[in-house]
């Protein structure tokens, strides 16, 4: 799995796009809900509350993956892969007000007092065009000119 973000996909982290946010729950099984985000370039940053479950999870176990999806091509998605770097209070839901304006929401925040941000490190992405990876695609080319040359 790559350690970089092919740039063929860097747009899908830079447009306001919905995150399917996967974190282990205490039994072990997976809990995946739909987040907004931010991306800096190097990391990726969620808002949150600490009263709910998905934040209990991170305590427990940092390991997270999430998803995204271009809204103009289904097959083509991205994988990040990557671990909690901190969870800090959302003083005044300050960043929870930025993502606000990305997503273009006007809904009154009623829980800033328990916002928090979380701030998680890519590790791994996995890249998908065409409902293939880059691996699978590149193998699948490589089969085709091998049966274009034997015609």
């Amino acid at each position: 799995m790559p350690s970089e973000l092919p740039p063929s996909h860097v747009d899908l982290l830079e447009r306001p796009l919905f995150a399917h946010l996967a974190t282990i729950r205490p039994d072990g099984s997976p809990q995946s809900s739909v987040m907004w985000f931010d991306w800096d370039g190097s990391r990726v940053r969620f808002s949150h509350t600490s009263t709910r479950q998905k934040y209990r999870n991170l305590l427990a176990d940092g390991r997270v993956s999430f998803h995204v999806q271009d809204p103009e091509n289904a097959y083509r998605t991205l994988e990040v892969r990557g671990r909690v770097e901190s969870m800090e209070p959302d003083n005044g839901a300050k960043f929870y007000r930025k993502l606000q304006q990305r997503y273009d929401s006007h809904v009154p925040v009623l829980d800033a007092d328990v916002r928090v941000v979380i701030v998680v490190k890519p590790t791994s992405y996995v890249a998908v065009f065409g409902g293939l990876t880059k691996i699978e695609t590149d193998t699948l080319t490589a089969l085709l000119t091998q049966l274009g040359e034997g015609a």
